[in-house]
């Protein structure tokens, strides 16, 4: 109990004398302006420092966020422009596209005006419409006055003709199949022949042709108008290869087609000329 009492003695005279200082410190303070130097000094040299310290690590938790923050602006920012430019590309390829194709449409109707004053453009939609004849299908029909026997032309010659006509659709016989026979004529020499297809679909047979007969190697080959089943004059192909074997009747002559045959993706009807007859 004793040092119970002396201890609480004991603190209540420090209080006192703190209290005393406190007061002593603020009257001074009031009456004497050199305590302000001393508290300027005594802020400078040791506040200012411990609350400078202390604000470090708050700035550097907030140098961090908006770091992680402008980071993840700038990564969307680029994910942004990244797929703006992939779309502009694909634009581009688009457009690029378009411009050939339209630039290729023009180059075709105008050279199918060289051949026929009125012509129509049409796709074709399956380039293996037979098993076993090299038959298409194309995109015009009785819808568009197509009509049997019609001559079909590819940008720089002779495709074939047409052998049967629905009312949205057309089928085409090339001219490259086994069982088109073609009448046709050397230009130079205006020698009358008949153009056969081959099996390979790049070459043209000229199967009667005698071994006297003047050819030479690049003559070009056009349709005669015999028959009346297609329009004179309509380029074929030239000849690529001659082979007289004196112990045979006939020399083999091979033609090389103008066209890509069946492979064509977009082909010309004309108009100006009706054959006679049907040849299916």
């Amino acid at each position: 109990m004793e040092t119970v009492f002396k201890k609480s003695f004991k603190e209540f005279y420090t209080f006192i004398i703190l209290v005393f200082l406190s007061a002593l410190t603020i009257a001074a303070d009031y009456k004497y302006n050199q305590l302000t130097y001393v508290r300027s000094l005594i802020n400078d040299t040791i506040i200012y420092p411990i609350d400078y310290v202390s604000t470090i690590p708050r700035q550097i938790v907030k140098a961090s966020v908006e770091e992680s923050q402008i980071k993840a602006t700038m990564e969307d920012k680029i994910k942004t422009l990244e797929d703006e430019n992939l779309k502009l590309k694909i634009q581009l390829q688009e457009y690029q596209s378009l411009k050939d194709e339209n630039s290729r449409l023009r180059k075709i109707s105008k050279a199918s005006t060289k051949i026929s004053e009125k012509q129509t453009l049409a796709k074709v939609i399956n380039n293996k419409a037979h098993p076993s004849k090299k038959i298409i299908t194309i995109d015009k029909g009785k819808k568009d006055g197509i009509f049997i026997g019609q001559n079909v032309l590819g940008l720089k010659g002779l495709i074939g003709q047409i052998i049967e006509s629905s009312y949205l659709s057309s089928k085409v016989l090339l001219i490259s199949d086994l069982n088109s026979n073609i009448p046709a004529q050397i230009t130079r020499t205006g020698e009358k022949i008949i153009i056969k297809g081959k099996d390979k679909s790049d070459e043209l047979d000229i199967p009667f042709a005698p071994i006297n007969m003047d050819l030479k190697l690049g003559d070009v080959i056009s349709t005669s108008g015999m028959a009346s089943r297609f329009k004179p004059n309509i380029p074929i192909g030239k000849i690529s290869s001659i082979n007289n074997d004196k112990e045979r009747k006939f020399a083999s002559v091979t033609v090389s087609p103008y066209e890509n045959i069946g492979n064509s993706s977009e082909l010309i009807l004309i108009w100006d000329y009706k054959p006679k007859e049907n040849n299916e």
